[in-house]
């Protein structure tokens, strides 16, 4: 009888204690990955050496052994396999290789051997048939938590890249073109999508901007203001060639930097962002006026689109500039390929807009290593203390923690209080 008194005493402090541990939480206090395990919307693909895509690819100019051992031991660190691409100089870039508008233009030695070797990768995605690709410049750095950070922005990309069960239009069409304000939906009150095959991150996408050094929101006034570009004639930004103004709100990410470190140098204004949002939330777009390309993911569609826009019919600046202006809708054309022109009717003869996501703060940043020079340019050159080690908007930095994750399996916040 004492027994069975105890034993009915002991399973109801058990009961209690698991009604509690066990109790769902509201979502809205969820981290991000604790709402994704909670709702079963996990991407587990993702966890794979490849990041949920086919191939790693890392830009590497084979003299800089230290970039190479860097990038070898901060993607072993984080489990993820990568694919080798030549860099190439700028001197070895003939003229006669380069589209024919680049002649009148002032190209600098350093652009074009980037260019090249962009096209480069760009070219093995779609000379071997990758379905899609992540694209690292090899002093890229990210968090050391990347894998469950691409697993929540795989599901907010969705909202852009991938079709909803009864209307077949993907959420962002919803306030692409005629919204009156921009539109902000938090991670957990995004619908459910059809079930993509190609990627985990959606299967209509041409360019996922990942790493960067600055991004604006898409608002109706930027996109009005584009539309007025007079000064190229490929620049003829088509109303319907508009971003979709929709963002995809993902608050209490722990690895989002507190807001007086989310700007790309130390001198640098705080981004929009900090002021903008509740500190610790990030926020995933259409890609606007973004600039930098530490890393960015393509599609085999992307990849074939901008083989052919940027290897064969236009040069005329830095990669990050012309990748930027086309993913902001600026090289709106005809079907045949020919420049439209003003006054002419672009109801049924402009190509498809691109599908270029990204996300603030960024998930792959520059790393400033002590002493170390780009071989391209800076961005913030002077403003970059040479004697110490940064990476602008990475709390757990890979890089900088990496001999502490080598020695003791351990890292720190990369930002001081």
């Amino acid at each position: 009888m004492v027994f069975s008194y105890r034993f009915a005493i002991l399973a109801l402090v058990l009961f209690v204690a698991l009604f509690f541990l066990l109790k769902p939480a509201k979502l809205e206090n969820l981290s991000p990955l604790q709402y994704l395990t909670a709702t079963g919307r996990k991407s587990p693909e993702i966890l794979n050496g490849t990041l949920g895509f086919q191939e790693v690819l890392v830009i590497n100019f084979p003299e800089r052994t230290d970039r190479r051992d860097a990038m070898t031991l901060a993607a072993a660190l984080s489990k993820i396999d990568v694919t080798w691409v030549g860099g190439v100089a700028g001197q070895d870039v003939v003229d006669k290789v380069l589209p024919g508008d680049s002649f009148d233009k002032k190209i600098s030695t350093g652009n074009k051997g980037s260019w090249r070797a962009h096209m480069d990768a760009l070219q093995r995605v779609v000379e071997k048939n990758i379905t899609s690709a992540l694209i690292l410049e090899d002093d890229a750095d990210w968090d050391i938590l990347l894998k469950s950070q691409l697993e929540v922005f795989a599901q907010a990309a969705r909202a852009f890249t991938q079709p909803r069960p009864r209307s077949g239009l993907t959420l962002a069409t919803k306030y692409a073109h005629d919204a009156r304000s921009p539109t902000e939906i938090p991670l957990d009150q995004v619908p459910a999508d059809l079930q993509p095959t190609l990627t985990p991150y959606g299967d209509d996408w041409d360019v996922l901007w990942l790493g960067h050094c600055g991004t604006e929101f898409p608002t109706r006034s930027a996109i009005a203001e584009k539309a007025t570009d007079k000064d190229d004639p490929n620049h003829a930004a088509d109303p319907s060639h508009r971003p979709p103004l929709l963002r995809v709100l993902v608050p209490n990410d722990p690895t989002v930097p507190d807001p007086e470190h989310l700007k790309p140098h130390p001198f640098a204004l705080k981004d929009r962002l900090a002021d903008m949002y509740p500190p610790h939330t990030r926020v995933v777009h259409a890609s606007s006026a973004t600039t930098c390309t530490q890393a960015y993911a393509v599609s085999q569609q992307g990849a074939r689109k901008l083989l052919w826009q940027f290897g064969l019919e236009t040069l005329t600046n830095g990669w990050d500039f012309m990748l930027r202006d086309w993913c902001d809708g600026l090289y709106a054309t005809k079907e045949d390929g020919e420049p439209m022109e003003e006054g002419m009717d672009t109801n049924t003869r402009l190509v498809k807009a691109p599908v270029c996501v990204t996300v603030q703060p960024p998930l792959f940043s520059h790393h400033y290593g002590k002493g170390a020079a780009s071989d391209i340019t800076a961005p913030g050159g002077g403003f970059i203390n040479k004697d110490k080690e940064m990476t602008p908007y990475i709390r757990y930095s890979v890089r900088l923690n990496m001999g502490r994750l080598i020695r003791e399996n351990d890292a720190k916040v990369t930002f001081e209080k």
